[in-house]
């Protein structure tokens, strides 16, 4: 394809998307992620963070030296 008729082809979707398009949905699949080695991470591919399956190891800073069970679904000193 000659760089005219691309460029031609260019145009006319960008008047198409101007002129018909009421939402233009863009797809960004870069995400970043820092954990710890004291974090248990699980990623999942989806448009939301879901941290359903993310832990922490007893060498976290929220459960170490803190009370027996302290870290199970909470921070350690939170009610």
């Amino acid at each position: 394809m000659d760089r005219e008729h691309q460029q031609a082809l260019i145009r006319q979707m960008e008047r198409h998307t101007h002129d018909y398009a009421y939402f233009l949905f863009l797809y960004n699949p870069i995400k970043l992620y820092a954990v710890n080695k004291a974090v248990e991470f699980v990623p999942h591919v989806s448009t939301t963070l879901n941290l359903t399956e993310t832990s922490v190891t007893e060498e976290h800073w929220s459960v170490r030296g803190a009370p027996q069970g302290a870290g199970e679904g909470q921070i350690a000193g939170q009610n």
